[in-house]
């Protein structure tokens, strides 16, 4: 009886374990938009977890001497699953808490995590894979007087390598991502001419001439006439193109200023501009990829003279950090400035923001203050706009100051109150933090965001923590506020910064995100016009966001185009070059999960199934058959003996041909029935 117990608590002790792990992962990494539900399966695994533990001590307690080898290792792996548990803990938000050991910034380098979560995720699954094959060998002798505690330690050996190796491969490949090393796979094409650029080249007043000095000899040429005949194409009046040779015509390489071949020239009038695309296949091989990006920076300096913008500095934007492991970084929106032929340049007190903005300013961009600007500097933004200037405000609702002011002087109410959804949109830190996370996409028909407008839901813009906006009270006459991007209808703005929702005092609704501000300044069309745009989250323009999506990038863009006059040009910018994939858990649920454990999963359950197929009980197969009598002979069917006779029990086979007879007779002595 005491036997049949101990075998119960083993049974019992591998599916808790099995169940708690399966709780966990249920709690800790599916069901995470529920936050109730998710605590309630985290708690069962824990439970599934420790009661294991349990099981297996009250086992070695109560086994017979054969059983107690096996009882302690399968004690000791129960111990090491409940230790990777516990690391695990270790490792979230609220055990870093509790051993002091908070997370680092963005892209900040976290040892402490990495390696704790190397120790829980090895222990784990070493610990899982030995205690399965071990359990397995010893339910092959379930039936068995006495275990041969041997086989057990080896089956578990064997799950212990190949939990070591499976280690082994997941951290090569996390060494591997940290190597500055990068091999390109993607199918080799070109770019094909965006509507951006092809608007660029129906604006042109004068005819724009492009020269190709690209020998024939190379695919380059043919890739890059690809390019133009499709710019070219329905637009032969505003552009002409022509190939020449870089060797044979050195008086037309000279007065371009040319050095070496494999350059695209773009002359308008006077004024001419290079594009560099080489003559080497692979080197030119990059280039290609994004060629309408890069055309189309060489083709605004051929239209128009460079511009100035001026990017505020001295109250903790995002401009002034060059530390990207803060995620405080704008350098990505400095670089697309310049894309744009915009020299840019800082605006601090020393260069007259707090007295009068330079003649030269093209637009002015404020990216997330953190610090107060002071009145003299507010009045300086203030006369600019009244002035027909060109603002750029990115405000952030963490800043630590009130900027709010500074929305202020295009009619704009801003709060520093984060807009949250009361589930998150998308996972970043795996906390309610994530619930600030907003990934937006409606858009209204303004020029500032037309081509997000057209995408609509296929192109969403991510906001890491905004501010709702709103049209001020006291708006002053002839300003127009346009409200360009809005939140989906779930969201409310958290007064109280709990980050839940409060019901009967936090409304859901939509929340505006990002407005465009224009007033016209006199009449006609040469008249001046105050043109703003003010974004409720500053993150959407720093380094680190540019990275997660590329609209994001095509937001400031079009923004900034339009500042300048220029929405008629506002269009994705072609490039076939390879983007990051970037998702969020959510969308990654069913094929994260499918390949690290369903794909395997099903490789070693049908690599099981066979290899117990072949190794079944020898009792459970059947005896083989008896061999029948030959098929052209019958059997000699024995007769009865009479009672009390002395004849020999077993009868001679008799060699006599039976006499013929009818059918009848015969299927009758087939049957036995007759004599």
């Amino acid at each position: 009886m005491a036997l049949n117990q101990v075998k119960k608590a083993d049974t019992a002790a591998l599916g808790a374990t099995l169940g708690g792990l399966a709780f966990l992962l249920l709690g800790e990494r599916v069901l995470v938009a529920s936050e109730g539900l998710a605590k309630l399966c985290t708690w069962l695994g824990v439970l599934g977890l420790v009661g294991a533990l349990a099981e297996r001590v009250w086992a070695l307690q109560n086994s017979p001497d054969d059983r107690k080898p096996a009882a302690r290792l399968f004690l000791g792996l129960s111990a090491t699953t409940v230790l990777a548990l516990l690391l695990y803990g270790v490792s979230t938000s609220r055990g870093r808490e509790l051993v002091n050991m908070p997370k680092p910034k963005l892209d900040a380098p976290d040892d402490f995590g990495a390696i704790v979560t190397i120790a829980w995720v090895s222990l784990l699954v070493v610990s899982v894979l030995a205690s399965l094959f071990g359990e397995l060998s010893r339910a092959s002798m379930h039936r068995a007087e006495r275990l041969e505690s041997r086989r057990i330690v080896a089956a578990a050996g064997a799950g212990l390598a190949l939990g070591a190796a499976a280690t082994y491969g997941a951290l090569f490949t996390y060494a591997a991502d940290k190597a500055d090393k990068s091999v390109d796979f993607s199918y080799y094409r070109v770019s094909r001419p965006s509507e951006s650029t092809k608007r660029m080249i129906e604006s042109l007043s004068e005819p724009l001439e492009v020269l190709v000095f690209v020998p024939p000899t190379t695919e380059v040429r043919s890739e890059v006439l690809k390019y133009l005949d499709d710019l070219k194409a329905g637009r032969g009046d505003k552009i002409t193109v022509s190939t020449h040779d870089f060797l044979g015509e050195p008086e037309l390489a000279k007065e371009h200023k040319l050095t070496k071949d494999g350059v695209v020239v773009l002359a308008r009038g006077k004024a001419s501009q290079k594009l560099e695309v080489g003559v080497d296949e692979e080197k030119a091989r990059r280039t290609l990829k994004k060629l309408d990006g890069e055309f189309q920076k060489v083709l605004i300096k051929a239209m128009r003279d460079r511009r100035t913008a001026y990017l505020t500095v001295g109250h903790g934007e995002l401009n002034e950090d060059t530390d990207k492991r803060n995620a405080r970084t704008a350098e990505g929106a400095r670089q697309l400035l310049e894309s744009q032929n915009y020299q840019v340049k800082n605006l601090g007190l020393a260069d007259g923001l707090a007295t009068e903005i330079p003649k030269d300013a093209a637009a002015v961009l404020v990216l997330g203050p953190t610090a107060r600007f002071t009145d003299a500097e507010l009045e300086t933004l203030r006369k600019y706009a009244d002035g027909g200037g060109r603002l750029f405000l990115a405000l952030d609702p963490d800043a630590k100051a009130d900027v709010a002011p500074l929305a202020g002087l295009v009619g704009v109410d801003w709060k520093p109150k984060f807009a949250i959804n009361e589930v998150p949109q998308a996972r970043l830190q795996g906390n309610a933090a994530d619930k600030k996370i907003l990934v937006a996409v409606t858009y209204s028909s303004h020029a500032s965001v037309s081509t997000l407008s057209k995408a609509g839901q296929s192109a969403p813009v991510l906001f890491a923590g905004a501010a709702a906006l709103d049209k001020a009270k006291d708006v002053e006459k002839g300003l127009l506020v346009d409200f360009t991007v809005k939140s989906t209808p779930g969201v409310f703005v958290d007064d109280d910064d709990d980050l839940e929702l409060d019901t009967g005092v936090e409304k859901k609704s939509v929340q505006n995100l990002a407005a465009a501000v224009t007033r016209r300044l006199g009449e006609g069309k040469d008249a001046a016009e105050l043109r703003a745009f003010v974004l409720g989250d500053a993150d959407v323009v720093s380094d680190f966001w540019f990275a997660q999506d590329r609209n994001n990038q095509l937001l400031f863009v079009e923004a900034v185009r339009w500042l300048g006059g220029e929405e008629s040009f506002s269009g994705e910018i072609q490039s076939e070059e390879d983007v990051a994939l970037v998702h969020t858990k959510a969308d990654d649920q069913v094929y994260f999960y499918g390949t690290i454990l369903g794909a395997p999963s099903l490789v070693l359950g049908l690599g099981m199934f066979f290899t117990l197929r072949r190794r079944r009980d020898p009792r459970g197969t059947e005896a083989p058959a008896k061999a029948g009598p030959p098929p052209d002979k019958k059997p000699v069917k024995k007769a009865p003996a009479a009672l009390g006779s002395s004849a020999p029990k077993t009868a001679a086979k008799s060699t006599e041909p039976e006499p013929p007879g009818d059918a009848a007779t015969e299927d009758a002595r087939d049957e036995g029935d007759a004599p």
